[in-house]
């Protein structure tokens, strides 16, 4: 009875385990070069994530596997990389990607439609990629040109009327102009300096010069992190009246940590997530519980480590929903399927014809230790 008993417990087992799998999740950005600081606490995010996750039994009996590739911030590099992950690794999405210029080369090429295989997630703004040809592509961001109006919005309130900005000379720049344009014909501003930066740039003294000379009422940084952070090093605050604001992806803390406190206390930026210490929002609430754990052990508590949780836990909601042989036109269908969709209480809502699955948009400052202030 008890060899019987054993042998059935022995063939369950072998049955679990042949069902089991191990389900790959893929990233493409750049962990080094321009944008290698911000990346790589979105990296140990995800590892973090997805080792919480199999440590409770996975999802669906299966495991999750993060597979990464370094582009480099190149966009000219994107595209094969993202080829080899799914030919290579067979993952069921992507998560978490990053770059105007990157998303665009990617779209190009056909290659997520070809496949099916859905991007979860961008960290870029830019209408170029929400247009035709990105239909793989589930967006969990408001605009860059929501952004800018937001901005814009704000500044025309407090009657801020001459403007400068700073670009990336590059398919983000030319979509953040195009918004800028936009934005001042709707507020009645003026932009009475325009500057360029070349990707991966570092030394900002003339740029900051040729804001400050054009004496404007409002600097708009519209630039990556780490040029953003290059810029408040060298830009001197006491020649200059002007009001700064920044794109959402742009980490206070770090920017304070980079550029010193005096230096960036009152610069605002845009935000496209909630308060990520929220005591109301759910979500928030789960990422605190992850920040507490061994699994998010010394990662930061900020808006755009937030934005790359929020992703990773909405790509493994819709692995879940995929059932337990996910693939990537099961997860793509499960995405579109998310009507009106609380993923922990944020409303997501994905359909056949839209995949602008979220619009959050706030303005918050920069305080005292690099805080913000919502």
């Amino acid at each position: 009875m008890i060899i019987k008993t054993l042998a059935a417990l022995a063939a369950c087992s072998a049955f679990g385990l042949a069902h089991a799998a191990e389900v790959r999740i893929g990233s493409v950005f750049g962990l080094t070069g321009p944008t290698a600081a911000t990346a790589a606490e979105g990296m140990a995010i995800a590892n973090g994530y997805l080792e919480m996750i199999n440590a409770k039994g996975g999802v669906n009996g299966n495991t999750l596997k993060l597979s990464v590739r370094d582009d480099q911030y190149d966009p000219r590099k994107t595209p094969a990389l993202v080829e080899e992950l799914i030919a290579k690794e067979n993952i069921v999405a992507l998560v978490n990607g990053l770059g105007t210029a990157n998303t665009a080369a990617l779209m190009k090429t056909g290659v997520l439609a070809q496949h099916r295989v859905p991007l979860v997630g961008v960290f870029s703004g830019s209408d170029v990629i929400r247009g035709p040809g990105s239909e793989q592509i589930f967006h969990t961001r408001a605009s860059y040109t929501d952004e800018v109006m937001k901005i814009s919005r704000l500044a025309s309130t407090l009657g801020l009327k001459r403007v400068a900005v700073l670009y990336q000379e590059d398919g983000f720049g030319a979509s953040i102009n195009q918004a800028v344009a936009k934005a001042a014909e709707t507020y009645g501003y003026e932009i009475v300096q325009k500057v360029p930066y070349k990707p991966g740039e570092t030394n900002f003294a003339a740029h900051a010069k040729q804001m400050s000379d054009a004496r404007p009422q409002a600097i708009f940084l519209m630039g990556v992190p780490e040029a953003v952070s290059h810029f408040m090093q060298v830009f001197d605050k006491s020649k200059s009246m002007a009001q700064v604001y920044a794109l959402s992806f742009v980490p206070a803390k770090a920017l304070a940590d980079a550029a010193g406190e005096q230096r960036v206390r009152g610069v605002g930026i845009s935000q496209v997530v909630p308060n990520p210490a929220s005591t109301t929002l759910p979500l928030a609430k789960e990422f605190q519980t992850f920040l507490k754990s061994p699994y998010g052990k010394g990662i930061s508590s900020n808006p755009l480590n937030f934005e790359v949780f929020l992703n990773l836990r909405l790509a493994v909601e819709a692995i879940r929903m995929a059932g337990p042989k996910p693939t990537p036109e099961k997860v793509t269908q499960a995405l579109t399927s998310m009507s009106s969709f609380m993923l922990a209480g944020y409303p997501i809502s994905f359909s056949e014809t839209n995949r602008r699955g979220a619009h959050y948009l706030d303005i918050a400052v920069v305080g005292a230790n690099g805080r913000l202030s919502y």
